[in-house]
């Protein structure tokens, strides 16, 4: 099968190819709960499924993953977060999201967290916001996710 597709779409296998050689920046983070990368995964909610999760950059550890109707409303990330707070009993020296509709209060949340160990530190010294792409560790699992799990619900309906 392969023989074929090589030979109806030569143009597009060489792409693909040359783009398993892809190389990325540097990502180095200093341990566990160091930086925690948040996002939600858009795909879904054509069907009315909405869906959050939070990963630890070091660790690749899933730290919550929320499915549900309502992950873009800034209440509800927040208390993702919280609720994740307070059951796991950690919390992370930094978190870095894009800069969403959803992430304001937990943002802040974050920083006021953060200044009751450090009172004088900045904002960006706690929290990181960026494009969703440079959100690397969160987008490529929802690149796992969706390639192992999701796309055939897509795909199928």
């Amino acid at each position: 099968m392969f023989a074929v597709v090589k030979e109806l779409n030569p143009e597009g296998v060489y792409r693909r190819a040359c783009d398993l050689q892809r190389h990325r920046l540097e990502y180095i983070v200093p341990g566990p709960n160091y930086l925690w990368s948040i996002d939600g995964h858009c795909k879904l909610d054509f069907f009315g499924i909405e869906i959050y999760a939070a990963i630890d950059s070091y660790a690749r550890y899933i730290t919550w993953i929320y499915v549900g109707i309502s992950s873009h409303t800034a209440i509800s990330v927040l208390v993702q977060y919280l609720t994740t707070l307070n059951a796991e009993d950690v919390h992370p020296q930094f978190v870095r999201s894009d800069r969403g509709v959803e992430t304001p209060l937990l943002a802040a949340a974050h920083h006021e967290f953060m200044k009751r160990h450090k009172p004088e530190l900045s904002f960006s010294n706690c929290y990181f916001y960026g494009t969703s792409t440079s959100n690397q560790r969160i987008e490529a699992w929802w690149g796992q996710l969706t390639g192992g799990m999701l796309y055939r619900w897509r795909v199928c309906y």
